[in-house]
């Protein structure tokens, strides 16, 4: 997990960004693991590397939840099937000739 906040840190050059993105896949990374609710809660709502760090030094060592782990991760529902408005396909090059004037121009 703190791999992942470091390298986050490197991509975006930012580390509230980084950290603001890092915050959306805790409850995934500690899934079927048994964390104090305050460490989870803190977890979700990290501010930067050094308090990441800090607040993962505070976990138990626990061994992997083999029966969480080899399941699906993310979204697990198939939801809706994909339908494009009437007519969406009929021309595919309708748009094949735009200039780039027009492609910038905001309408």
């Amino acid at each position: 997990m703190l791999r992942h906040g470091q390298l986050l840190v490197e991509y975006f050059e930012n580390e509230d960004r980084a950290m603001r993105d890092i915050r959306k896949h805790m409850a995934w990374y500690l899934k079927g693991f048994s964390v104090a609710r305050e460490i989870r809660s803190s977890l979700g709502m990290v501010i930067s590397i050094s308090q990441m760090a800090q607040l993962l030094s505070l976990l138990e060592d626990q061994p992997y939840p083999q029966a969480v782990g080899d399941g699906p991760r993310g979204r697990t529902s198939h939801g809706r099937a994909v339908s494009l408005p009437a007519g969406w396909l009929d021309d595919p090059d309708e748009f094949a000739n735009i200039s780039i004037d027009d492609a910038i121009s905001g309408g």
